[in-house]
């Protein structure tokens, strides 16, 4: 198991600033807890937490507002979170940009959604930077504080450490694969059925007298 520490020691940096831009929270208090382990300071994961939450909510709301009849918007769109994510937009407005972070599956449709509302580029930026600085200041804290408890987990793993690799190696390749056919499988069957042409393999019932037509 200290083979995964070794690589989140050596490219931390990375696994921080990729992590928090595509995603969140976890790759964030992973920031956090290579603080407490000495490897990077605590001021520096916070900076790179922040600047990868900002720029990536920044890259999905001016995608959605100048892209807004690109499929991959639209797909998101025709989803049900999308039309929750659309009612906090309304009620809250701006404020949202600064709580959306923290309501669980609204990231992405939230920001689709503000993309899509009214509010203006600058106000978007100024609140998108005083929400992905609290954000990131609270959950690499969080990582930093349990610091221990997370060593202590690692520690207790070692003996399988084997094991548990071969495990998360195969859940993230499962992972990486299901998510790839719920983007992008269905448009693909659904691009086979329309290429596909229809035929007639048999006929149930009498013959209309169009078929009688035919066949003479």
């Amino acid at each position: 198991m200290y083979e995964i520490l070794g690589l989140i020691d050596r490219f931390g940096l990375i696994i921080v600033f990729v992590g928090t831009f595509f995603e969140g929270e976890v790759f964030a208090i992973i920031g956090g807890f290579l603080a407490y382990k000495g490897s990077h300071s605590l001021q520096l994961m916070m900076s790179l937490a922040f600047v990868g939450s900002f720029l990536g909510d920044l890259a999905v709301f001016l995608f959605a507002r100048y892209f807004s009849n690109h499929r991959w918007v639209r797909r998101w769109i025709r989803k049900p979170k999308f039309a929750k994510a659309l009612r906090l937009v309304d009620r809250f407005h701006a404020y949202f940009v600064i709580v959306n972070r923290y309501v669980y599956g609204l990231r992405m449709p939230g920001l689709i959604a503000l993309g899509l509302s009214s509010i203006t580029v600058p106000r978007f930026l100024i609140l998108n930077f005083i929400g992905a600085g609290l954000w990131a200041c609270i959950f690499t804290s969080i990582g930093y504080v349990f610091g221990y408890s997370i060593s202590s987990v690692f520690a207790r793993l070692e003996t399988v450490e084997h094991v548990v690799l071969y495990v998360l190696i195969g859940l993230a390749v499962a992972l990486a694969l299901y998510l790839g056919w719920r983007q992008f499988g269905p448009m693909w069957g659904k691009g086979r059925q329309e290429d596909q042409p229809v035929a007639r393999v048999g006929h149930v019932g009498p013959l209309t007298d169009e078929e009688k037509t035919v066949q003479k």
